[in-house]
């Protein structure tokens, strides 16, 4: 239904969707390219800049021998007078990052570079494998731009949720809470994104059907009253609205198995074997057999699309 819903969109948008989308997407790699980099070149001028003696410290005008003096304590350091600085600031300086030795500099460093390896790897795996990086429809894209957006700001607050020196107890607080809800989002835009997504069809195998005989490939079976079984392994995760589906065999007067790859077999064969114990985690594996009409003569096509299965009439006999 929500997929309806969403190409009937798309086709009420037209062009404007597409010039749309075309931009989402832009900006949000865009974003995502910012993430990644920016804290990458900063770990590159701070190292320049420790290299040449250069440190960033707070810094004050003493009221009582008029110079510039470094806090790093309560009193001037040139008079020794009492800087009277509130607890507020103190408290604030001491978890800003002002002055550090050397060894927390080389290790906060090493942390941001290792966070940001971690946050570049999880991006192209995650979107490699989800085909985010090539959207089939304008709409798709649209979604993914936004995701991209989406995942950039998550990464972004992630970083000074976990960074060393980015702010203090209620900033980290603060940061927390909109990277909820910023997972939240990219949770509803991912899911946008693949129900966007057109179905593609594989034709799995094809049958010839003569009167009450279907033949696949060099075999035939009998067929009762017109009637073309087709068996298949149904894989269902209600709570987590996961579904898949494997074309087993065709039944007529007997059985006969369709062509599978050895990885699949052994796919199908793990999950029936382990039905019991998969049931007892949420995972239903059923094997079920529909049956088709198949009055008229011709050549039939099994059709895998998405999570449904079917026989389609392919083309009349010549």
């Amino acid at each position: 239904m929500l997929s309806s819903l969403l190409r009937t969109i798309e086709q009420g948008f037209g062009p404007l969707l597409s010039s749309a989308s075309d931009i989402a997407f832009l900006i949000g790699v865009l974003m995502l390219a910012y993430v990644i980099l920016a804290p990458s070149i900063r770990i590159f001028v701070e190292m320049q800049a420790a290299n040449v003696g250069i440190s960033r410290e707070w810094i004050m005008h003493c009221v009582s021998c008029r110079r510039m003096t470094v806090v790093s304590a309560s009193e001037c350091e040139y008079c020794g007078h009492k800087l009277n600085i509130p607890w507020p600031v103190r408290l604030r300086q001491a978890f800003s990052r002002g002055s550090e030795p050397h060894w927390l500099e080389v290790t906060r460093w090493i942390y941001t570079f290792l966070g940001i390896i971690a946050f570049t790897l999880i991006t192209v795996v995650a979107f490699s494998l989800s085909g985010a990086w090539s959207p089939q429809s304008p709409l798709e894209k649209l979604f993914v731009g936004l995701s991209l957006l989406t995942w950039a700001g998550l990464g972004w607050l992630l970083g000074r949720v976990f960074g060393i020196g980015t702010g203090g107890p209620v900033s980290r607080l603060r940061d927390a809470v909109f990277s909820l809800a910023l997972a939240a989002l990219l949770l509803t835009t991912t899911t946008l994104a693949s129900a966007a997504r057109p179905v593609e069809e594989t034709v799995i195998a094809q049958v010839r059907v003569d009167g009450q005989v279907a033949q696949l490939g060099s075999e035939a079976i009998a067929l009762v009253g017109y009637q073309l079984g087709l068996e298949y392994v149904h894989v269902e995760h209600a709570f987590a609205g996961f579904r898949w589906v494997a074309p087993l065999a065709i039944v007529g007067a007997r059985r006969l198995e369709l062509p599978m790859d050895e990885r699949q077999r052994r796919v199908t064969n793990f999950l029936w074997n382990h039905a019991g114990t998969l049931s007892e985690r949420g995972l239903v594996v059923r094997k079920r057999t529909d049956q088709f009409m198949v009055r008229e003569s011709g050549l039939y096509a099994i059709v895998l699309r998405g999570d449904e299965i079917t026989i389609r009439q392919y083309a009349n006999p010549s």
